[in-house]
């Protein structure tokens, strides 16, 4: 079984040519395998909730107008409200109090896959031999930016390692810190966002907090980067949101960035020029779901539900862990690409192998390879179903083990 704990060591991996992505590599992976017959296929590879109906009002994306007209960059004067609302609601009056007097300045964003691929390319461009400090394992879009950009990916295990990894390196342009984490659910202490933050600011570079799933805690809420005593003092950094995640709403396609002023105001250059702004009718709905919380409170109910039923179902294997924020089971195997061949061919299950969401270090090991990433998105009794037939494969690749047994 694999560890679970990762080096702390950090390693630096130059960029090369582009790979194909976590899904077409898994699709590759189960080319020419048939399901088994008769068994409906169910899909826990992806994260895309299919738990709640957000509020949504057809009419507002009906507007044929808004969509015959140019997109009103920087967005439109109540989806900006709307974000300022979230964020006193959410992070309290002061963060809303920054933003009104221009201390914090905000832009919407075409979901934040675009804002941090073209966060990480405006950091990289300011340095000639640019690195990016990357969580290891990592949301797909982290790398494939580094990447594309040219730079140098400077991994991490856990966030605790971070300032040590900054502090290790030349030229460090970005560093990138998910919180909560993806694929593995970690929250991060105010305490380690403080220590990130002073090591970014310290080397001059850019620290881009992705909180795609802050809305997704599970227990006792856990704070941003925008409320962990950094902000006053930070350098340059962008803190991203997104409706996917918060709303269950991946297609809107509808996120935005806050930050100082400087930093916002580089990236919605770029994205005003070169990118692409949200439509009128997008702003509308877009308004309406960030200032709406009670969607969002029966989605993390409903997340909250499915993780009971995954303790019920897989508490007493070995290596079974409830994340602390989000909907990924991150399930240690002995082979995760064998493990999803098997569990597509025996029983029509697709899960993400993790070695599709890391990269081998300098030492030659991906801290993802031996995991699988299982996403608990659909409605209770088939959240129930596929978990059961997950369990008959896992029983099957390793011994049933108590957590007391684990303990010892």
């Amino acid at each position: 079984m694999p560890s679970s704990t990762p080096s702390s060591t950090p390693s630096t991996t130059p960029s090369t040519t582009s790979t194909p992505s976590a899904f077409d590599r898994l699709r590759a992976l189960l080319a020419g395998i048939p399901a088994p017959a008769g068994v409906t296929p169910i899909p826990l590879h992806l994260g895309e909730a299919r738990l709640v109906t957000p509020p949504v009002d057809g009419r507002l994306l009906g507007d044929v107008t808004g969509w015959t007209r140019y997109p009103p960059l920087g967005g439109t004067p109540e989806l900006r409200a709307a974000y300022t609302g979230w964020l006193e609601r959410r992070f309290g009056a002061r963060v809303g109090a920054a933003v009104r007097e221009g201390s914090l300045a905000i832009e919407p964003s075409p979901g934040t896959k675009q804002a941090v691929a073209a966060a990480i390319a405006l950091a990289a461009g300011r340095s000639a031999a640019p690195g990016v400090v990357l969580p290891n394992p990592f949301y797909p879009t982290y790398h494939a930016a580094v990447r594309a950009t040219g730079g140098r990916a400077i991994f991490y295990g856990h966030a605790s390692e971070v300032a040590a990894a900054v502090a290790a390196q030349r030229d460090v342009a970005a560093v990138v810190v998910c919180s909560p984490g993806n694929p593995r659910g970690e929250t991060h202490a105010p305490g380690t966002l403080r220590a990130i933050s002073a090591a970014a600011r310290a080397a001059g570079a850019l620290l881009i907090v992705d909180e795609c799933y802050i809305d997704l805690v599970h227990g006792a809420s856990t704070g941003s980067f925008l409320t962990a005593g950094t902000v006053s003092e930070a350098g340059r950094f962008l803190v991203l949101h997104s409706l996917s995640k918060r709303s269950g709403m991946p297609g809107l396609r509808s996120g935005f960035v806050i930050g100082d002023p400087g930093s916002v105001a580089a990236y919605a250059n770029h994205n005003r020029t070169c990118g692409v702004s949200l439509a009128a009718p997008v702003c509308a709905v877009a308004a309406r779901l960030w200032a709406d919380d009670a969607h969002v409170a029966r989605l993390r109910s409903a997340v909250s539900a499915n993780w009971d039923v995954a303790d019920e179902l897989l508490g007493e294997l070995a290596g079974y862990r409830r994340a602390e924020a989000g909907f990924f089971l991150w399930f240690p195997v002995p082979d995760d690409e064998e493990a999803a061949r098997r569990l597509w061919r025996a029983e029509a299950v697709t899960a993400m192998p993790g070695r599709y969401l890391g990269a081998a270090t300098g030492r030659g090991s991906n801290p993802g390879a031996g995991y699988l990433r299982i996403a608990l998105v659909h409605a209770p009794e088939r959240t129930r179903e596929a978990l059961t037939r997950l369990r008959r494969v896992l029983v099957e690749l390793g011994p049933t083990t108590t957590a007391r047994e684990l303990t010892r």
